[in-house]
């Protein structure tokens, strides 16, 4: 697993943990947890980037480009 996959998994069990707990305490808004989702996924894309992939958030805006302006 490469440093930013692991990283990011990292991130997300730390959210994990804290949504875990705002569940249980009823407090369910927590806007770290959603900095730490938002980090991990940029993780996630370095992540595959680093083993040479297109990540899925790109792959959809060119996919999206493509079937919005087919003769571009």
């Amino acid at each position: 697993m490469s440093r930013y996959l692991e990283e990011a998994a990292s991130l997300l069990r730390k959210a994990s943990t804290e949504h875990e707990r705002n569940y249980a305490d009823g407090s369910y808004v927590n806007s770290a947890n959603e900095g730490r989702e938002r980090i991990a996924r940029g993780f996630a894309a370095l992540a595959a980037i680093d083993k040479g992939l297109l990540p899925a958030e790109i792959t959809q805006d060119v996919i999206r480009a493509i079937v919005e302006h087919p003769t571009a």
